[in-house]
Parts: C-alpha cells; sequence; structure tokens
C-alpha cells in the first residue's frame, strides 16, 4: 500500500523552535498537522498482518534540507487515530527507510510493505 502525504510536514527544527517559545505550543502544532494528515488517510485500509516496513520517500524542493530533520511522528500519531496502523512501536514497525527525491514541491510518499517472518 502507498499513501500520499501531499503536504510539507514540519520538520524537527521547527518542532524545537516553536518548543523555545511555549511548551505547549508544539503539541497544539503537532495536532493540527495530524489534523491535515488526516485528509489524505481517508479511505485506507487497515493494516492486519503484522510486522511492517515504511519505506519513506522525501520530495524536497530544496537539496540543502536535511533528511534527519524530517518527522514522521504526526504521521504515524495520525494513522493510529484514524485506525490504519495498530501501533507504531518497533514490534509492529521494525524497519523505516528513508530517502530524499528533488522535486517542484514538499511532499511524502509512504510504501508500506508487509515484512515475512522466517
Amino acid at each position: 500500500m502507498k499513501i500520499l502525504i501531499d503536504y510539507k510536514l514540519d520538520n524537527w527544527n521547527d518542532t524545537v523552535n516553536i518548543n523555545r517559545t511555549n511548551r505547549y505550543a508544539a503539541a497544539s502544532k503537532k495536532k493540527k498537522e495530524m489534523e491535515k494528515i488526516k485528509l489524505f488517510l481517508v479511505r485506507k485500509p487497515t493494516i492486519k498482518k503484522y510486522p511492517i516496513q515504511l519505506d519513506c520517500t522525501w520530495y524536497v524542493k530544496n537539496l540543502a534540507s536535511d533528511l534527519d530533520n524530517k518527522s514522521l511522528k504526526a504521521v504515524l500519531d495520525a494513522m493510529q487515530e484514524v485506525g490504519i496502523l495498530e501501533n507504531d512501536n518497533i514490534k509492529h514497525i521494525p524497519v523505516i527507510n528513508h530517502k530524499a527525491v528533488k522535486a517542484d514541491r514538499d511532499y511524502l510518499e509512504i510504501e508500506i510493505k508487509e515484512i515475512r517472518q522466517c
């Protein structure tokens, strides 16, 4: 299954900076971001078989941005809230891969793959 989040997500620098102004502001900002993310999750099926692997492709306008600042926190929490994910812990998601691709706008594509147990 693939999920496209056609929205420029906040990164860790955004979160740190907002926390410096008000310790409660980041929680409010995350909640607002999750509401936007949920719009892209409508009618996505519930994942029934675990564990899974997430392959994240971050499409970015600016190649000077840092891949280590990209954050899935709000995305995974929104996926749990709408019932796509049972949980985002390591038992359920032991592998997350990230890559960046130059694009004309910022957005995220997540491919979800079942991990076959040996």
